[in-house]
């Protein structure tokens, strides 16, 4: 039997079995050493206005990832925050622009994407976004 249960950061119900909770993955710790890769199906997407932040499901995997728009005040490396990266990614997809956080919400929820993230040495991590078939 399921229930309705709270699975997002940003208070969103969904039903879920009970002894199945989102799991969310830090891209630093999956995606650590040149080659290592990661890949998930965008199925959902919620934008979190207070922490300029976007979370992205993955239902099947029953995992999650938040990606942060600014970078963090006390992070010792400046880089591109995994926000913009993502959104790069999709724009780069659907070759279309988007305007806003909203727009990138209604875009995922509204495509059949995959994002990957490849650990490609002194280059960095490299964020791609592709269409499923």
């Amino acid at each position: 039997m399921s229930e309705t249960t709270q699975t997002t950061l940003f208070g969103e119900f969904v039903e879920k079995q009970p002894d199945e909770p989102l799991q969310f993955v830090k891209v630093y710790e999956v995606v650590e050493a040149d080659g290592d890769q990661f890949t998930m199906h965008l199925n959902s997407a919620a934008y979190n206005d207070e922490r300029d932040c976007i979370t992205v499901i993955d239902s099947e995997k029953n995992c999650a990832l938040t990606a942060y728009f600014t970078q963090h005040p006390e992070s010792k490396y400046q880089s591109t925050p995994d926000g913009i990266r993502l959104g790069r990614a999709i724009q780069r997809c659907v070759r279309a622009t988007v305007n806003d956080a909203d727009e990138l919400v209604a875009l995922i929820k509204s495509q059949d994407l995959v994002l990957n993230i490849t650990y490609k040495g002194e280059k960095g991590r490299a964020w791609s976004v592709t269409r499923l078939a």
